[in-house]
């Protein structure tokens, strides 16, 4: 009788023992626990908890969790507890608590339901640093974003100013040659009225030519207008079409410095992708005037620009070669750089602002390499059909 007192004795001491032990536990957790009847009504809450939420435990033996939720999270609240008794537990239920000094606290709880006690453990987690950080981080990269954003758009308008540059330039080659040939055509007519030569069949015959002439030069406005305007709604255009229209623009200033251009095209090869056909054109321009700009350096006579139009695996590549003798090892990695240039008057925005169009608009690749005695732009599109 005595060794069994003895040993019920011993095993009550290790309870109590194993009781203080746990407390101890409990009270130097870095986190909220408490213990929670059926109800959510606190049956015990550690000394981490208590501190946090500003109560002793004789005052929380008449609260809940659902009375220390903010009036917005007190339904919430509820549906966790019954949550936690039907599926055994629930985790990062997160809510605004209100301390008793009636500060908000942003918590993180997870509930686990002891079905043998009917009772439920919570584990509490004060996060409102943690919100309070993401929303300054937030804040930081609103900022940040809008700070791009506008760097963004001051690229693309001193983009479209050095695009507008070229145009004009390109718009002065292209009208040299009408220009001059309304100037002779004036002398002529002041030479035939000087010798009373004019007849109708003759007037008729300069008319012709003269709108010709001024039709030529209104169609180079028109297509000039048409590659500065804008779009913002993505549509299916013809690569290739695209490609045709932008050499257009600065056909002449290719001729003017001898340089051959070749478009070569696989047979079978489709060409609808879908985007932004002026962006596009753009692209195309900068690499081609890049190229023009290296030929010319370098005094080629056989100077060459060709375009290749290839299909593999769904994908649309465009290619731009030149032989105008390639770019530095030093320089092909920072060639897409903004405000990188080689060139004594160049921007470094155009290659820049053709990555990010190609890229970024239109979700495809562009690349570059040294290719033989030239360079090689390589642009992939997925070819599609606007849905």
């Amino acid at each position: 009788m005595d060794s069994v007192e003895s040993q019920l004795k011993q095993t009550v001491n290790d309870l109590m023992s194993k009781k203080e032990e746990l407390q101890a536990v409990f009270d130097m957790a870095a986190n909220g626990i408490s213990i929670l009847d059926h109800n959510g009504m606190f049956l015990y809450a550690n000394k981490f908890f208590q501190d946090m939420m500003g109560y002793t435990m004789e005052e929380l033996y008449t609260e809940s969790c659902i009375s220390l939720s903010s009036p917005e999270y007190a339904a919430a609240s509820e549906t966790a507890v019954q949550k936690a008794i039907k599926y055994g537990s629930i985790q990062n239920f997160r809510k605004v608590c209100i301390t008793k000094s009636g500060e908000h606290l942003n918590a993180s709880m997870s509930l686990s339901y002891l079905k043998s006690r009917n009772e439920i453990v919570m584990i509490t987690s004060d996060i409102t640093q943690d919100i309070k950080y993401q929303d300054e981080l937030k804040k930081q990269v609103e900022i940040e974003v809008a700070k791009r954003t506008e760097q963004y758009e001051i690229m693309c308008h001193q983009s479209r100013l050095a695009a507008m540059g070229e145009m004009i330039d390109s718009i002065a080659h292209q009208w040299r040659q009408p220009l001059n040939g309304l100037g002779l055509i004036v002398q002529g007519l002041r030479h035939i009225s000087d010798n009373n030569m004019l007849n109708k069949e003759m007037l008729e015959e300069i008319e012709e030519e003269i709108m010709e002439k001024i039709n030529y030069m209104s169609q180079t406005i028109d297509d000039f207008s048409s590659f500065f305007r804008i779009s913002k709604i993505k549509e299916s255009f013809d690569v290739l079409n695209s490609i045709e229209d932008a050499i257009r623009l600065i056909d002449v200033q290719l001729k003017a410095n001898s340089i051959d251009i070749k478009i070569i095209l696989e047979n079978g090869v489709p060409r609808n992708v879908v985007g932004f056909p002026n962006e596009f054109k753009q692209v195309i321009m900068n690499i081609v005037h890049n190229a023009m700009t290296a030929v010319v350096a370098k005094n080629k006579n056989n100077a060459l620009i060709e375009i290749k139009l290839t299909f593999y695996d769904g994908r649309l590549n465009i290619c731009i070669l030149d032989n105008g003798g390639g770019i530095d090892e030093e320089n092909i990695e920072k060639i897409f750089d903004p405000y990188f240039t080689t060139r004594e008057n160049g921007s470094g925005i155009g290659l820049y602002m053709s990555k990010v169009i190609i890229e970024h608009h239109m979700q495809g690749y562009l690349t570059v390499q040294n290719h033989n005695d030239g360079t090689k732009f390589c642009i992939e599109l997925k070819c599609q059909e606007l849905q």
